[in-house]
C-alpha cells in the first residue's frame, strides 16, 4: 500500500476509535436514549465534517505554500486547538471527562508509532527532511512506544501512580512541540540550518498529508491534555 493509503486508513481507525470511546462513556452518563443518540449523531456529524474540510482545502491548493502567514497553522492546526480549550473548559463536559477511562488515554497514544513510520518513509520520498523523523530530532517514537508500559505499570485496580504519567504526558507535549517547530521552521525558516532536508509544501500541504496537522496530531495533544485534566481531577478528589 502507498502512503498515502496508510495515512487515510490510521486516520479512519483514529477516527472509530475516537468515536467508539465517546458513545461508549455517553452510555454511562447519559440516561436518556433519545438524548444520548442526539449526542452522538452531533459527534460523528461534527466529526466527518471537520475531515470533509481538512480534505476540500486541501485539495484546493492552498495550503501548498510557505507563504506567511502560514496557512496549515492558522487553517488545521489552530480551529482544533480553539476546539481542545472549548471542550475542556465547558462545565456540561465534566462528567464525560470523568467517564473517559484514563488508561485508554494513555493506550491509545501507541498510533504515534504508526505515524512516525510514515513520517520517516515521507523523509525516504523527499518530502520531509529527515531531521523531523526517528533519525533525526523527533522522539515521537519513544513516547509511543512508553505508552502500553506506562499505562499497564502506573493505572491498576486500586492504584494509581501520578508522578510518572504527569512527567510521561509532559513528556510527549514536550516531543509534538518539538515536532511541529522542526515542521515550521523547515517550512518557513530553512536557513536556520546549515544542511537543511527537503521540505516539499506541495506534498506536503496536499491530501492526505494534511491529516497530520489537520487531526493526528492536534488528537495527541487533545489526548495528553485531557490525561493531565483528568489527573488534577482525581488528585483534588482525595
Amino acid at each position: 500500500m502507498t502512503t498515502k493509503v496508510l495515512f487515510v486508513l490510521l486516520t479512519l481507525v483514529m477516527v472509530t476509535l475516537c468515536i467508539a470511546a465517546v458513545f461508549y462513556t455517553r452510555t454511562i452518563t447519559i440516561s436518556a436514549g433519545p438524548l444520548r443518540r442526539r449526542k452522538n449523531i452531533i459527534t460523528a456529524a461534527m466529526t466527518s465534517l471537520w475531515l470533509v474540510y481538512v480534505a476540500v482545502i486541501s485539495y484546493s491548493g492552498l495550503l501548498q505554500t510557505t507563504a506567511l502567514p502560514p496557512r496549515i497553522p492558522l487553517l488545521l492546526i489552530l480551529p482544533l486547538f480553539v476546539f481542545i480549550a472549548l471542550f475542556l473548559s465547558r462545565r456540561s463536559n465534566a462528567t464525560l471527562i470523568d467517564a473517559i477511562p484514563l488508561n485508554w488515554l494513555i493506550y491509545a497514544q501507541v498510533f504515534r508509532v504508526a505515524v512516525e513510520l510514515l513520517l520517516h518513509q515521507l523523509s525516504v520520498e523527499g518530502i520531509i527532511p529527515e531531521d523531523a523523523t526517528f533519525k533525526g530530532y523527533n522522539y515521537e517514537i519513544v513516547i509511543a512506544a512508553t505508552a502500553p508500559l506506562i499505562a499497564a505499570g502506573c493505572i491498576r485496580s486500586g492504584r494509581l501512580i501520578r508522578l510518572p504519567l504527569i512527567l510521561w504526558n509532559i513528556a510527549g507535549l514536550t516531543t509534538l512541540a518539538i515536532v511541529v517547530f522542526l515542521f515550521m521552521t523547515h517550512a518557513y525558516a530553512p536557513g536556520i540550518y546549515t544542511n537543511a532536508g527537503p521540505f516539499s509544501i506541495i506534498d506536503f500541504g496536499s491530501f492526505p498529508y494534511t491529516l497530520l496537522p489537520g487531526f493526528l496530531m492536534p488528537l495527541a495533544v487533545f489526548m495528553h491534555i485531557l490525561a493531565l485534566v483528568k489527573l488534577r481531577r482525581l488528585s483534588g478528589s482525595k
